[in-house]
């Protein structure tokens, strides 16, 4: 059985799209969405959907979700994301095979943004599989055990809880793997903000953030 916790921002609606594609999950599974404290989500007429508080920032808000949820596999999805028909059965039998790793989708950009997209699909499916550092989100599924071993996400940091997890799963000496099913997000921000600027930020980022934790991986291998 998955728990598949769901972080929302004030507003947001996009689970109302997502829900209906986790109609395959696992007899007895749930599904839960993560909101701020004293916000409101109305879930009736949807079943298996429970609503939970979560604190501030979206790491808060997923480890609020993984203290709540009673199943063995967490699957943390964002909200927009958008799965292929294999994305649940494909993660299921990755899970039963192994279930000390963390796991992740191939990540694919619908038809929304400049097709220079396609570009950064080739460019996150190497970091993911040959460099092992997959992002949220990918849809991140680990076991509920694994993950308040290696200590839930962090909240003190200001971006990228979700990046700076993968380096602990390393640093720990646990496998990170691919399902090999895709999950679609959006290409609108890179229209938005053009697709070179957009690039080029989220590889600053990767590179300032990860660097420090690249440090970390190798002093704890030759230590």
């Amino acid at each position: 059985m998955i728990s598949v916790i769901i972080p929302l921002a004030p507003q947001e609606d996009k689970w109302k799209e997502l829900v209906p594609q986790l109609n395959d999950l696992p007899k007895g599974s749930e599904i839960l969405l993560v909101v701020g404290i004293g916000e409101e989500v109305d879930v009736s007429g949807y079943e298996n959907i429970r609503v939970v508080e979560g604190s501030k920032g979206r790491a808060g808000r997923m480890n609020s979700g993984a203290h709540n949820a009673r199943d063995d596999c967490l699957w943390f999805l964002h909200a927009d994301s958008i799965l292929a028909d294999d994305t649940i059965g494909k993660l299921v039998t990755a899970f039963k095979t192994e279930p000390d790793a963390l796991y992740y989708g191939t990540l694919k950009f619908l038809d929304d943004g400049p097709k220079l997209t396609k570009l950064n699909e080739v460019m996150v499916r190497w970091r993911s599989d040959f460099l092992k550092m997959p992002f949220g989100d990918q849809g991140f599924a680990i076991s509920r055990d694994l993950f308040f071993e290696l200590g839930g996400y962090r909240d003190d940091v200001s971006y990228g809880e979700d990046y700076v997890f993968t380096w602990k799963v390393r640093q720990e000496g646990h496998q990170i793997k691919p399902t090999g099913a895709a999950i679609y997000t959006s290409a609108r921000k890179y229209e938005k903000g053009g697709w070179g600027s957009v690039t080029l930020m989220h590889v600053f980022l990767t590179f300032k953030q990860g660097y420090p934790e690249f440090l970390k991986l190798i002093r704890k291998k030759f230590s």
